[in-house]
């Protein structure tokens, strides 16, 4: 499981185990915590709602705010939702659980922001084979949109030249036409995207390293040509 716990942090990652039952929300006591600081959401509800980890499976379960005492008459309630990686989302009303059938899926919970919960769920990618000798081939399946292929070549390109270092921040801005901070955006949805994936990515700390090397290394910039 990773999530922002705000909009300018680094992806947290935190794993999740048989048994555990996780709290999210802004609250003291969630063990998943967002929106509290230095981006403080005070639409969000103290407790948004539960991660819960039984027989391998990922269930989700609204907070029920509609037991006991309201927290604050002026905070909006709104549905928690739950979006599988490969179908429609799901709006979970006030203490409704739902356990999605898919390994990758996102917990969002809305208050003044959106703040999302990325799952991932690993069981099974090893324990069934027999042997490192059967593992097969694959070919990683990237969902970018044109966009964002735009921008991992923009930051490719001094690699794919023959240079050491990706391309700057800045670099990017100007060739696309945006400014840094937007660029910075979607370099971090490329690795959120690699991330989810299961893309196996460099332990340095340049998020632009990480994902170029990773890219290249998958052959995933082939599908993109400068």
């Amino acid at each position: 499981m990773s999530l922002r716990a705000d909009p300018d942090s680094d992806r947290l990652s935190l794993p999740l185990r048989d048994n555990d039952v996780l709290a999210f929300g802004r609250g003291v006591d969630c063990a998943l915590r967002f929106g509290h600081a230095p981006v403080r959401d005070r639409a969000l509800l103290h407790v948004c709602g539960w991660l819960v980890v039984a027989n391998g499976r990922i269930i989700v379960q609204a907070a029920d705010h509609l037991r006991g005492a309201v927290e604050d008459p002026s905070v909006i309630h709104r549905p928690l939702v739950v979006t599988p990686d490969l179908g429609q989302p799901r709006y979970l009303a006030s203490g409704e659980l739902w356990g999605p059938n898919a390994e990758i899926f996102t917990v969002t919970a809305r208050g003044e922001h959106s703040w999302s919960l990325d799952v991932v769920n690993f069981r099974d990618l090893a324990t069934d084979l027999d042997g490192a000798a059967q593992l097969p081939s694959v070919l990683h399946r990237v969902e970018l949109d044109d966009e964002l292929w735009t921008v991992l070549a923009a930051y490719a390109e001094p690699v794919r030249r023959g240079e050491r270092m990706p391309a700057t921040h800045d670099q990017v801005a100007a060739a696309i036409n945006w400014n840094r901070m937007t660029a910075r955006r979607r370099l971090e949805r490329i690795y959120d995207e690699f991330y989810l994936r299961r893309i196996e990515m460099p332990d340095v700390s340049d998020m632009r390293v990480k994902v170029v090397e990773a890219a290249m290394s998958h052959g995933l910039l082939g599908r993109y040509p400068t």
